[in-house]
């Protein structure tokens, strides 16, 4: 038994031992990290989500539905019930009243915020002028996250008074 202790002192062991917990951490350490979903990203870079944790932007595209529209499709209609808050991922697509073209929206750009908060009909069209994909987050997915997550909630309300904001100092200059 002596003999043994030599040939294998604790220390040794010890030593032995260590030195594998840390080869196997420096593995650990130098493996890739998962990809960082794009979607996620692209949420951190739009206004009305920007800033919020990633823990909350993935709750975001976990309660959304991804949804993909032809070209000359619209996407919703003027005076119609909303489906909800659109994230444009790829495409572009016009808001227009009647034949007055309001605006362009292309990628990392959305409309739709203020049904997910009052429900009230759509107050222009938005058609897709090319092949399309939208994250689209319906109003009950909505409530539900923002139960679960109010800070989703205060961001975006930060986001709407920004714009209203901005849509009084134009109308009143």
């Amino acid at each position: 038994m002596h003999e043994r202790s030599q040939r294998f002192p604790v220390s040794e062991i010890s030593v032995k031992w260590q030195s594998a917990a840390q080869v196997a951490a420096a593995f650990v350490m130098k493996l890739p990290r998962k990809e960082t979903n794009p979607i996620v990203e692209m949420l951190n870079q739009t206004p009305i989500w920007s800033g919020l944790s990633t823990q909350d932007l993935h709750s975001i595209v976990r309660s959304a539905k991804d949804r993909r529209y032809d070209a000359g499709q619209a996407i919703v209609k003027k005076d119609e019930s909303g489906v909800g808050f659109y994230l444009i991922l790829d495409g572009t697509v016009e808001v227009k009243s009647g034949e007055t073209l309001l605006t362009k929206l292309g990628r990392g750009q959305f409309f739709g915020e203020m049904t997910v908060i009052d429900d009230e009909p759509r107050s222009a069209d938005v058609i897709a002028v090319e092949p399309s994909r939208c994250l689209v987050l319906t109003p009950w997915a909505f409530e539900a996250l923002v139960s679960n997550h109010p800070k989703i909630a205060l961001k975006m309300l930060r986001e709407l008074v920004r714009r209203l904001r901005d849509t009084d100092k134009a109308l009143s200059e």
